[in-house]
């Protein structure tokens, strides 16, 4: 592989700098909400909203159909294929069912209250739990168009939308939202409604930065809008279908483990495994961050039958994914208890989980966007069939392991569907004649063990499993990491991605390789 970023990864490298910032910023987000959560309602109390949360996202991602992926092939393929009249007409397709859909499974929510509590809740938690969810339910439709509409402006090849109004403008909002809620004194109820009412803001910043865009792109190409025609309508479901159930199972896969431990353990339970594993999300959000960005591009290069690009294209992003991830999960693996204690003595019980989670990401990272490049080739149906597979193997390993080990269990099938959902697409990748696996994540983890790896080792040895032996590894590791990244920078591509941001030379827009729209105007 040249040292010298082919195209492909310096356009990746654009969305994906900016994209990671607004990863750290999210995860930094959700972990600070959590925190004000338990040190402000109490552990049992917080895990009422955490198990209320679980639900809507779940309900919220299913009510989606599976138009967030749907509409970013579909888009990123008009404007590769110069059709933005086309454009319009997608949108009005996919938002109409959800819409129709989304405010049905609210009303079902609101209506089911009392017995969804009864199965998530136990003891004096059931009655709150009720109440939550029928103050949250009339928030579903916002929170499933929202994210339909923002991830869709992914098409336009940009993530500067997803960044700027979910990943740091709602993000910042969450955290504010929920300490003047429960400072107000309404409890859990009040803090959840807080939390699904942001949602209602952000729908009308994205629904004015997909129209921007789509408006802009039509008025570029001088044509006049198309309207859908029954063949292009059964085009888009048949690709989209498939991924609505995908799409369902991979939320279920994150937030099942937190519905089941709280069902058969209890919602306290829940609240604290919630906890404890959030520190999974930074390298969630990081390696969804460079997904996100990469999902267009392979789209226009498998379009090109190029996979040989494809294949570079992938390689690369999964270094980047290990360069990112390795030191982090190195960190949480070796000093879970000090990290854990940040949210309350009483998460600390979530240690065993924590480490399993952390050693998965470090197994998984390797491999890179390979589901990505799965759905980019249109293979919606395999996608699908590989997140119900994944998703089987959780529920069958909760039900199975839970009950008896409780959450140390949860977190450990969590951890072997996370390398599961990694694996399958990876392997299959293989019959698009792209190789996932290459140097650069092979590059990264040496690097990442040899610096973070060796330093947390010592740190552990001398100091133990304390703030100060975290303190130590994590000084140490940087400080080797940073010395050593500089030998590696070729390899590992690290100048394209940390000059993603800076202005480039225009190109020919038509090509796959040039500007994005967003890039080629001024924006507002």
């Amino acid at each position: 592989m040249s040292d010298t970023a082919p195209a492909p990864v310096a356009a990746v490298a654009r969305g994906g700098a900016i994209n990671l910032v607004g990863a750290v910023v999210y995860g930094a987000s959700n972990f600070v909400v959590l925190v004000v959560l338990n040190h402000s309602l109490g552990v049992e109390q917080a895990a009422v909203v955490v198990v209320a949360i679980a639900l809507f996202n779940v309900v919220s991602t299913v009510a989606a159909l599976g138009c967030t992926t749907g509409l970013v092939r579909t888009i990123s393929r008009l404007r590769a294929i110069d059709e933005p009249e086309r454009l319009h007409a997608t949108l009005r397709v996919a938002l109409g069912p959800v819409l129709v859909v989304s405010c049905a499974a609210a009303l079902a929510v609101a209506a089911a209250a009392p017995a969804l509590a009864e199965i998530l809740a136990d003891g004096s938690t059931v009655a709150e739990v009720a109440r939550v969810l029928r103050w949250m339910a009339p928030f579903i439709p916002l929170a499933t168009l929202h994210t339909v509409v923002i991830q869709g402006t992914r098409g336009f090849d940009t993530m500067v939308p997803v960044v700027a109004v979910e990943r740091i403008g709602r993000a910042v909002a969450l955290p504010a939202v929920i300490v003047v809620a429960t400072a107000a004194g309404t409890g859990p109820t009040g803090a959840a409604a807080a939390w699904a009412a942001t949602n209602a803001v952000a729908l009308v910043f994205s629904l004015r930065a997909m129209t921007s865009r789509m408006d802009r792109a039509l008025s570029v190409s001088g044509r006049d809008p198309v309207a859908a025609d029954s063949t292009f309508r059964r085009a888009y479901w048949r690709f989209t279908a498939p991924r609505a159930v995908g799409q369902a199972s991979e939320v279920a896969v994150n937030w099942s483990d937190t519905i089941i431990v709280s069902a058969l353990v209890s919602t306290t339970a829940a609240g604290i495994y919630a906890s404890g594993t959030r520190y999974l999300l930074p390298g969630l959000f990081a390696a969804e961050a460079l997904m996100q960005v990469t999902g267009p591009r392979i789209s226009g290069l498998m379009a090109r039958h190029r996979s040989g690009e494809a294949s570079e294209l992938i390689q690369v992003v999964a270094g980047w994914q290990v360069a990112v991830l390795w030191p982090i999960y190195i960190v949480i693996a070796v000093f879970p208890t000090p990290l854990l204690r940040v949210f309350g003595p009483e998460v600390v019980e979530a240690r065993g989980a924590l480490v399993a989670l952390a050693i998965a990401m470090l197994a998984a990272s390797p491999i890179g966007p390979a589901a990505s490049a799965i759905l980019m080739a249109g293979r919606s149906s395999q996608a699908m069939g590989n997140t119900v597979a994944v998703l089987t193997v959780n529920i069958v390993g909760n039900l199975l392991f839970v009950p008896r080990h409780g959450i140390t269990a949860a977190g450990v099938v969590w951890g072997v569907t996370i390398v599961l959902a990694a694996l399958l697409p990876g392997w299959q990748c293989r019959g698009l004649g792209i190789i996932t696996l290459g140097r650069p994540a092979a590059v990264g983890a040496v690097l990442a063990v040899a610096t973070f790896g060796s330093g947390a080792a010592v740190a552990r040895l001398g100091l133990g499993d304390t703030p100060a032996g975290l303190v130590t590894a994590g000084i140490v590791g940087s400080v080797g990491y940073l010395v050593g990244s500089r030998f590696v920078r070729d390899s590992l591509h690290l100048t394209s991605l940390r000059g993603g941001s800076k202005p480039v030379t225009p190109v020919d827009p038509a090509s796959p390789d040039g500007p994005t729209d967003q890039e080629m105007h001024a924006r507002p």
